[in-house]
């Protein structure tokens, strides 16, 4: 399927030099057990060493951070240890990529960078990309064209491949209470012939398509805006920010 060929230290290599020649300073993995934070029992994303970054809590002396962050998904909101063992692609235990913007960029360059890297660095083909970006079920969040246009704007990417999504995939939160905002993700199309339900002739592969193995999720780029305080409030940051995994 790809020209190139990585294995999984120079995928995380290559992801840290590219964001650093982009400004980003490099933050080492932080405990896998969250210093001070009771809504988490493990670290579970990237983004949990700058929650109080982006709750306006917290100022780091850079506004631009990349990482490789250690992360276990046991317990809460982002529970994976159901999945474990039914798929290649959930893990208790897994390192997580990531880039963030403290105030600094937001969608477009965070669109135009994964685009990059992905399909210049690591040549994956641009047609076998798709992204999702989000549209409210309950029409009471904005629906997020900006990040839509934005991918429709990169060179080789087609527009076809845009499509929109609800809450539960869509719209990232970090738990019950916290930072949270719509996102974008980029899935893989592994292509025919992937898919364990394809001799199923009821069964039609679609991204997002539960049981569905052809595509793949690979990057999900949050843009942080809001804190959530309450099942249904949601207030404004006192900054726009980006998280990426």
């Amino acid at each position: 399927m790809f020209d190139k060929q990585f294995t999984g230290a120079q995928i995380r290599q290559t992801f840290i030099d590219f964001f650093v020649e982009r400004g980003h300073t490099f933050v080492p993995s932080s405990s896998l057990v969250p210093g001070g934070d009771q809504t988490l029992l493990f670290t579970n994303a990237g983004m949990v060493q700058f929650k109080d970054v982006f709750l306006g809590a917290d100022v780091r002396p850079y506004t631009r951070a990349a990482n490789s962050q250690k992360c276990m998904r046991v317990a809460g909101k982002h529970n994976d240890l159901d999945d474990v063992g039914r798929n290649d692609t959930h893990h208790t235990f897994f390192e997580m990529l990531g880039n963030w913007s403290f105030g600094d960029y937001y969608k477009k360059e965070a669109i135009e960078w994964a685009w990059d890297l992905l399909t210049d660095v690591w040549g994956i083909p641009q047609d076998r990309l798709w992204a999702t970006c989000f549209e409210d079920e309950k029409d009471e969040i904005e629906r997020d064209d900006e990040a839509a246009n934005y991918w429709i704007q990169q060179a080789g990417f087609d527009p076809s491949h845009v499509l929109f999504f609800g809450r539960k995939e869509n719209f990232w939160e970090m738990a019950e209470t916290g930072p949270s905002g719509p996102n974008s993700e980029i899935h893989l199309d592994l292509g025919p012939g992937q898919c364990v339900h394809e001799e199923d002739p009821e069964h039609v592969c679609a991204v997002n398509l539960d049981g569905c193995t052809r595509y793949l999720e690979l990057w999900n780029l949050v843009f942080m805006q809001y804190n959530r305080t309450g099942p249904s409030t949601l207030e404004p940051l006192p900054a726009k920010h980006v998280d990426t995994g």
